[in-house]
């Protein structure tokens, strides 16, 4: 890559005696390759021990390694099975640095591809909600995708523009997460088009849209609560300028420090800032291991909440309660976690409808002329002992990949649905669905993430 010079000239105004470093960083080093353990279904010591790839544990999140290989780790089965999810290193500092706790009600309201969205939900577990919000439609199916393949449960993603959510919802949320649309700095090693697209004016234009985003963030954080801003861009503009402003204007925030991980400080009084944004994280490529980013915590004060406006939907009529009752026999080991709820002619397991809601919760079926067929995404919110019938099957087992490219495996599990799990470690870990009979699986692996190689 070659810097932009305009860029160049920048930073060596910014950085001074640490140019030379950053620059030779940013034109020698390759990225590293970041890979973050879904805790909902393993810990990131037992990914440790069956990982494929040789693992070094990163210093900017506790479940999180810098993995050394060049495979294609899409199509490994763990990770149809939701066990990782491959982030950058410094983008998994982000829900790190904001450190959710078990039972808060969090905004993503940036969220897709997903990744905050989906440590946010191995960190909040089955307690409290995540509202998974992106504005943009075409990048709404990858946001569902990742968060069914990681398993989570009380996950509601919506799209909608800031100023409708916060004009709809209130301030109703312990924490709301703003990942900003931002110049890319920090993509220069992985994306030529960042380099490409990068000048003085988009970096301006950025910097004016951020600030509105966190204006309609700042009116869903409830008192107390925390309203967590991070950019991966490098410049002052987009970081702590743009936190320099929205302080300015909202006294109700204050900026406090980052402890659970810790990162080197922002900018403050030597770029002519208020003192209180060294409290923030700058994290630079020739300093920490990995890309570009920013990361600041902010409190709000008061004691103000709202509710979230949730709806149900209906509950199934009595004909429909009976077929869906004898499928739950005979294919669970337990009861459901939540009372099912129809929506056409979909069954979903939700903690409820918000405004501009696309998806809530878990999707357990669908009713096809008056029988019941399970939707893959339950196969992995749910562990191997929810299912009465399992195919449990070694990594590099010939079905394995047969299974992953959508055919008919062999198998003796009895008859009717079964999941078919991958095992490590000695544990099974569903990746997908079938149905047994006469010793064989007919496959009903969705044909959108099959391998195909």
């Amino acid at each position: 890559m070659t810097i932009p010079t305009d860029y160049a000239e920048d930073m060596q105004a910014l950085l001074g005696a640490d140019y030379p470093a950053f620059a030779e960083a940013l034109l020698t080093q390759p990225p590293l390759r970041g890979l973050r353990v879904n805790t909902r279904k393993l810990s990131a010591e037992a990914f440790a021990a069956v990982s494929p790839w040789p693992l070094s544990p990163s210093a900017l999140c506790r479940d999180a390694f810098i993995a050394d290989t060049e495979d294609r780790v899409g199509l490994h089965p763990y990770h149809h099975a939701g066990l990782f999810y491959m982030q950058e290193p410094s983008a998994s500092a982000v829900i790190e640095a904001l450190d959710p706790q078990p039972g808060w009600t969090v905004l993503d309201l940036c969220a897709a591809p997903g990744g905050k969205s989906t440590h946010l939900a191995a960190r909040l577990g089955d307690e409290g909600i995540l509202v998974s919000n992106e504005c943009v439609a075409s990048r709404v199916k990858p946001l569902c995708s990742n968060l069914e393949r990681i398993g989570a449960k009380n996950a509601v993603i919506t799209s909608a523009m800031p100023d409708q959510l916060a004009d709809a919802w209130g301030a109703c949320f312990d924490a709301v997460v703003v990942d900003a649309p931002c110049s890319g700095e920090g993509m220069f090693r992985r994306d030529e088009v960042a380099v490409r697209e990068w000048s003085r004016e988009h970096v301006l234009g950025c910097a004016e849209r951020q600030l509105l985003i966190l204006e309609d963030a700042a009116r869903m954080v409830a008192g107390g609560g925390i309203l967590l801003y991070s950019t991966c861009t490098m410049n002052i503009h987009e970081n702590e300028e743009v936190l320099d402003r929205f302080l300015s204007a909202h006294p109700e925030f204050t900026m406090e420090p980052i402890t659970a991980v810790s990162l080197p400080r922002a900018f403050s009084t030597e770029i002519g800032l208020r003192e209180e944004i060294a409290l923030a994280g700058r994290l630079m490529p020739h300093v920490i291991p990995g890309e570009g980013h920013f990361i600041a915590r902010l409190r709000k004060s008061g004691d103000e909440r709202e509710a979230l406006p949730f709806s149900m939907g209906k509950a199934p009529g009595k004909a429909e309660q009976k077929i869906l009752q004898d499928f739950i026999e005979e294919t669970f080991t337990s009861i459901l976690w939540t009372e099912p709820t129809l929506r056409g002619d979909a069954v979903w397991l939700s903690p409820g409808d918000l405004p501009y809601a696309v998806r809530s919760g878990v999707c357990l079926g669908h009713f096809v002329r008056g029988r019941f067929e399970p939707d893959h995404s339950l196969f992995l919110a749910e562990n191997a002992d929810f299912f009465q019938r399992t195919v449990i099957l070694s990594p590099d087992d010939p079905r394995m990949a047969a299974y992953l490219r959508g055919e008919q495996i062999s198998a003796d599990c009895g008859k009717g649905w079964c999941a078919v799990c991958v095992e490590a470690g000695g544990q099974a870990y569903p990746l997908g669905m079938g149905k047994a009979s006469n010793g064989a699986v007919k496959n009903h692996y969705p044909k959108g993430l099959r391998n195909f190689k």
